[in-house]
């Protein structure tokens, strides 16, 4: 094999293996086996400002801007409870998707499948069956799709080689990101032309849980100021034959036989991964910089078919659908094509200015399969116009101050099928625009050398809300070289999705009520060696949630909640080993719904309906461990343990769906007795690089290990059902 685009190449192969087990229940719990074998060949990577092999020391003195702040700071007064993760934790971690990645690394974070669309993402227990509550950004600007779906795109995708740096703030953010920050930001920063030179190729081979991946990358500095990086990925997938269960018994229905609680589902159902009408998943990416000045476009294509729900044991089947139709789960495909320009000027040595312009399309093809019969495709579109302005200005040596604005411009259509525009009275008009304009700021004031504190504020409003406000706060003290202590508090606002605030107005000509998230954090982190840092903070959450009514089958106001927790984290680091530990814990205080909400109003928890005390779709506990260690100059060895405790959140829902009469289609459901939905999952991976020579590496990668040994502890659990 001969490049000639570069004097040196180099060739990473990576062959994965991966063993995945997990286990689905209709209580909410997912149970799949998958396994998967991936051989990556690369040629000739040159990263450039690599950060990776400084000590924690060392990065603690590195000024930065973080993912949640406006203003520049220290890693050590970073105003957040922020996870960093850099380009060697992503190429050697062996995670297989962005999602998989997150709930490895993420303290707090837990990933629960979906029926519709895919896997949900969570933090300190706020997690939804749309991925409105967090904003997801690529090189500081958001990805998220307003209409409906939210952060609901790549996630999934096996193909994260365009990715140098990934951060994720945990707690709330939209005082500096407005709508949709709720619970958290991920902010994953791509390579370009200052940080990447030559060119690589990578191929990764599935098996089990079947999928081929090809990514190519290539990068050329051409000077101290410029350069140019282009990004490719491309990959089929089947998913994996894997066992699946329904929670409850049912008898045979439909031409189907009848199913047993606890007993794999023997009916016809997709792969479980399967991509969405079998089309390619892909990923483009290319950046050219030029001094203060950095243009990129970016293309993504990706999304899933899903599971059949219990509803194919519940309805009557159509005389005209055969049974693979009637099964057929509800594909979801989304394409997103961005482009944006950004430009850093130093107007003086105390005032900068950033100006950033994009525009967004975002496609996605929805067909409703199965139970849903006679609804054609739904085929939604949204157009994203967006502007903004930042100026940071450092009078003197105590004081930096941002204030910016911005402005969308956004188009929607959403023909067919349209959850929030067909209730009666049904909208007619599916074609419709929206302004969105946002001020905000952030004053950073360096006390004394010991004291820093941040005041952060934003106000946004939309055509279809009032104007919302979100400030926050933080006090960093930081009394020795070792210790530092944070204290945090702020409110978070979000606007329902645009579809919902547009039926809405349509039909009574009011503005929907906003979500709003009140969190207080404590901190406390300390430099115990060079090599070693202790991480801990403790939080509670006031969340006033607006979302998916199982009852009513609409999204609206689901009631007041309560959420306590903490958060460990232990960080080895030396120039060979890489070591996390961490502990989360996140549990109900208390719980309150409309006093004239209905039964099964909300799948947040039972609690309000006097089951239980935790929440529905969240693991009291989760317990994450990683490594990679360099064993020798050639090879090395990676892991991962994810653990959580357990869901009795989702039983005692299940046993409170059992008291009523027709329980929603969207909530738990089990036989009694049936408690194996509810117990722990174990996830353990395991991974192991060769360099066979300066131009070829293999790696091979094994997941959900712990499935060999019981097949149950693998399991994944649905949200809602």
């Amino acid at each position: 094999m001969s490049i000639h685009w570069r004097k040196r190449l180099f060739v990473l192969g990576s062959a994965v293996l991966a063993a995945s087990m997990v286990m689905a229940d209709d209580s909410g719990v997912a149970s799949n086996s998958s396994a998967a074998f991936s051989l990556d060949s690369t040629a000739a990577t040159s990263a450039s400002g690599d950060l990776s092999e400084m000590s924690l020391e060392d990065l603690m003195k590195v000024d930065v801007r973080s993912a949640v702040g406006l203003t520049a700071s220290d890693a050590r007064r970073v105003p957040v409870d922020l996870t960093e993760l850099d380009a060697r934790d992503i190429r050697q971690s062996g995670a297989r998707d962005l999602n998989h990645l997150l709930e490895d690394y993420v303290p707090n974070a837990q990933v629960i499948d979906h029926h519709t669309p895919g896997m949900d993402f969570g933090i300190r227990g706020i997690i939804s069956d749309r991925e409105d509550k967090f904003l997801y950004q690529v090189n500081g600007l958001t990805m998220n799709n307003r209409l409906l779906y939210g952060a609901n795109d790549e996630r999934a995708l096996p193909l994260l080689g365009d990715f140098n740096k990934i951060d994720v703030v945990r707690g709330p953010a939209s005082a500096t990101h407005g709508s949709g920050a709720l619970s958290g930001v991920i902010d994953a920063e791509t390579y370009n032309g200052m940080n990447f030179q030559g060119a690589d190729l990578t191929l990764r081979q599935g098996v089990v849980d079947q999928y081929t991946a090809t990514e190519i990358r290539w990068g050329q500095k051409f000077n101290d100021h410029s350069g140019l990086f282009m990004y490719y990925g491309i990959a089929s997938v089947q998913g994996a034959d894997a066992p699946y269960y329904i929670g409850k018994s049912f008898p045979a229905a439909n031409g189907l036989p009848a199913n047993v609680a606890g007993k794999d589902y023997d009916g016809p159902k997709s792969n479980l991964g399967e991509a969405a009408y079998d089309d390619p998943q892909m990923k483009a990416h290319i950046s050219y910089v030029n001094g203060p000045l950095e243009i990129w476009a970016r293309y993504v294509k990706d999304g899933t078919d899903t599971q059949p729900r219990r509803d194919v044991y519940t309805k009557v089947k159509p005389a005209d659908l055969t049974l693979n139709e009637w099964t057929d789960g509800r594909p979801i495909e989304n394409q997103q094509f961005t482009t944006a320009a950004r430009l850093k000027a130093d107007l003086s040595p105390q005032l900068k200015m950033e100006l950033l312009q994009s525009f967004d399309t975002w496609i996605a093809k929805d067909q409703r399969e199965g139970i849903t019969v006679g609804v054609p495709v739904r085929n939604s579109y949204e157009n994203q116009l967006f502007s903004r302005a930042i100026a940071t200005w450092t009078p003197n040596e105590s004081q930096t101050v941002a204030v910016g604005t911005e402005y969308e411009h956004s188009w929607f259509f959403d023909p067919a099928r349209a959850d929030a525009l067909d209730r009666s009275p049904v909208v007619t008009s599916r074609d419709w625009e929206t302004d969105t304009i946002s001020f905000f700021g952030e004053d950073q004031w360096k006390i004394s050398k010991d004291w820093t504190l941040f005041l952060s504020a934003r106000t946004d409003k939309n055509t279809y809300s009032d104007w919302l406000f979100s400030p926050r706060g933080a006090l960093v003290f930081t009394p020795t070289k070792k210790d530092t202590f944070k204290a945090m508090a702020g409110e978070s606002v979000r606007r329902a999705d645009d579809e919902d605030l547009f039926g809405q107005f349509e039909r009574t000509h009011t503005l929907a009520k906003p979500e709003k998230l009140q969190s207080y954090e404590l901190a406390y982190e300390r430099q115990l060696t060079d090599t070693l840092a202790l991480d801990v903070n403790g939080f509670y959450e006031d969340y006033d949630a607006i979302g998916w009514n199982p009852s009513a089958q609409e999204a609206s106001s689901l009631g007041e909640f309560q959420i306590a927790g903490a958060e460990f984290a232990l960080t080895y680091r030396t120039s060979s080993t890489r070591i996390t530990l961490s502990e989360g814990y996140s549990t109900l205080v208390h719980g309150s719904v409309p006093a004239d909400a209905p039964a099964a109003g909300q799948g947040i928890s039972s609690s309000p309906y006097g089951f239980g005390n935790e929440l529905a779709a969240w693991a009291p506990s989760v317990t994450k461990l990683t490594l990679i260690h360099d064993v020798t100059s050639k090879l090395t060895v990676s892991s991962s343990v994810v653990y959580y405790s357990g869901f009795p959140g989702a039983k005692d829902y299940a046993d409170y769906a059992a008291t009523l009469t027709s329980p929603p289609s969207a909530v738990p459901l089990s036989d009694p007795g049936n408690n194996k939905p509810y117990g722990p999952n174990l996830f353990v991976n395991m991974g192991l690089e060769y360099k066979v020579n300066p131009h070829l590496t293999v790696r091979v990668d094994g997941y959900n290990l712990a499935a060999l040994f019981d097949e149950k502890i693998s399991k994944r659990n649905y949200i809602l059902r």
